[in-house]
């Protein structure tokens, strides 16, 4: 299994406890100098969307993280997360299509993500940890 920060760990944690769909990561650190990881989901619907980023800002808040902003309006199906080293984008599924968020950064290393490599955080042992290397 692949090692990955803190923040990634939880937030696709998140994404598959409240089933986002189509997770997939986009390791940016090579590329851009703003941010290192997009971590990018499609929802069903705008209430799963605002029911993620809900508990995507109590769960980074509470790992002792900055307080992550938010830019999300209803009508453009679309949500990001500024999670400080992440960010998480989150779209309805025709809306991810028409944005093609992974093509603008194609030479990103993109990286599907399974459930089964991020154990429930009720199940795990905590997440003290705040980095861990990406392997």
């Amino acid at each position: 299994m692949k090692r990955f920060p803190a923040s990634v760990k939880l937030g696709a944690q998140v994404l598959f406890e409240l089933n986002a769909e189509n997770i997939e990561l986009l390791d940016l650190r090579k590329l851009s100098g703003v941010v290192d990881w997009y971590l990018v989901a499609s929802c069903e619907s705008s209430a799963q969307m605002q029911a993620i980023l809900n508990e995507l800002q109590k769960i980074y808040k509470q790992a002792g993280g900055e307080p992550a902003s938010v830019e999300y309006k209803e009508q453009t199906r679309w949500a990001v997360l500024d999670g400080g080293d992440i960010m998480v984008h989150l779209f309805e599924q025709s809306r991810r299509e028409e944005i093609a968020l992974d093509d603008l950064w194609s030479k990103a290393k993109k990286i599907a993500l399974a459930a089964e490599d991020f154990a429930s955080r009720s199940a795990s042992s905590g997440s003290s940890v705040k980095t861990e290397e990406f392997v």
